[in-house]
């Protein structure tokens, strides 16, 4: 286990819309935890966030951190997009400092794996940031599930708002103002990994994988975390211009499982997990994830004679507090992580395998006719 201050010293490297409204306001906020270092290409941005959090370094690179100040960091949080993920991940466990990344883990199995190496030979603990896991009604639903003795169907809803409209009527974000040529160097190197990840350069697959890339990866999680591995996948289809997707998954134990995902403009976040049992239901009704302290409601329907109709709210607790608070519990201990890189990995090879399979029904669509 590596040694460091009282305080731990943290990294922040990426500091768009979730270090904003997240991450940086927990670790300032925290007893246990010091913001030490900010990396970011956007100047701009490191300065006005340094100035409010009052944070000692700033940088443009990784390289830059640790070459000036990785003897003074106990630990980073990696939110960059996750196509680079990768790149800042392995030198950071090199460097043996304490890493927990964002989901999703990496765009290509490839990166997921490098990281995986570097993670296996370095002492720092590393985990990704799936907060949903650490919401307080989603682990209460973890335990209720216990005393189901059959499940017949699960049904997992998650439909986006437009978020953007949404976090810029709560918080103040500060933009970027990054060099020329920046985003569009980052955007094709992000097509070209997904082109490689799911083996097609067609646009309308490429933008779907874009999005449920970020998106889906909560709800494969979040299952895995309920009903263990995906052992087949049915039926897949992605329609409505790569919007949206509905899959048939079979879980252990021959839990079968219906995800519905997708994108819209609408107002309103809508993301639950309905598990149906033969005398019973449970709910789990997600609160936007992007709104501090909206707690999960867990709704529980029993009776065959007579009804039992119950609605928790476990908690006002902020999951993304709840997963910093278990990263420093883990990096103290040297305790397993509840969310480890390989848990990831094998999330992103769903997702890649629900493209796989739409591919492939496709193409045997396409020859039946």
């Amino acid at each position: 286990m590596l040694t460091y201050a009282e305080t731990m010293r943290f990294g922040v490297i990426g500091c768009g819309t979730i270090a904003q409204v997240m991450h940086l306001p927990y670790l300032a906020e925290l007893p246990e935890t010091t913001i030490h270092a900010l990396v970011d290409p956007a100047e701009n941005r490191v300065e006005e966030l340094g100035e409010r959090y009052n944070v000692p370094h700033r940088y443009q690179t990784v390289d830059e951190l640790l070459t000036n100040a990785s003897d003074q960091v106990d630990a980073v949080i990696v939110l960059t997009p996750a196509h680079a993920h990768a790149d800042a991940v392995v030198k950071t466990l090199e460097a043996e400092i304490h890493t927990l990344v964002e989901k999703p883990l990496a765009a290509t199995l490839e990166d997921a794996n490098r990281m995986i190496e570097a993670a296996n030979a370095s002492d720092a603990v590393s985990m990704v940031a799936y907060m949903k896991r650490f919401d307080p009604a989603y682990e209460q639903a973890h335990e209720r599930l216990k005393a189901f003795d059959d499940v017949d169907v699960v049904t997992a809803y998650d439909v986006d708002p437009d978020h953007g409209r949404i976090i810029h009527e709560v918080y103040n974000i500060v933009g970027a103002d990054l060099p020329d040529g920046f985003v569009e160097e980052s955007v094709t190197e992000r097509r070209n990994q997904i082109a490689q990840a799911i083996g097609t350069d067609g646009d309308e697959l490429i933008d779907a994988y874009d999005f449920q890339l970020d998106h889906v990866c909560h709800d494969i999680n979040a299952l895995r975390g309920l009903f263990g591995e995906v052992t087949d996948i049915s039926h897949v289809d992605i329609f409505s211009e790569g919007r949206y997707a509905i899959a048939h998954l079979e879980y252990e134990n021959n839990v079968r499982c219906v995800l519905e995902t997708g994108d819209s403009d609408r107002k309103w976040f809508e993301q639950f997990i309905r598990v149906d049992g033969p005398e019973g239901m449970l709910k789990l009704d997600f609160s936007n994830p992007f709104i501090q302290n909206t707690p999960t409601e867990l709704r529980l329907k029993r009776g065959v004679e007579e009804l039992e109709d119950t609605t928790l709210t476990p908690s006002y607790d902020e999951p993304f507090k709840q997963e910093l608070e278990h990263f420093l519990e883990c990096s103290q201990s040297g305790d397993p992580v509840r969310t480890p890189f390989e848990e990831a990995r094998d999330d992103l090879r769903v997702i890649i395998n629900l493209f796989d399979t739409y591919q492939q029904t496709e193409l045997e669509s396409r020859h039946a006719h």
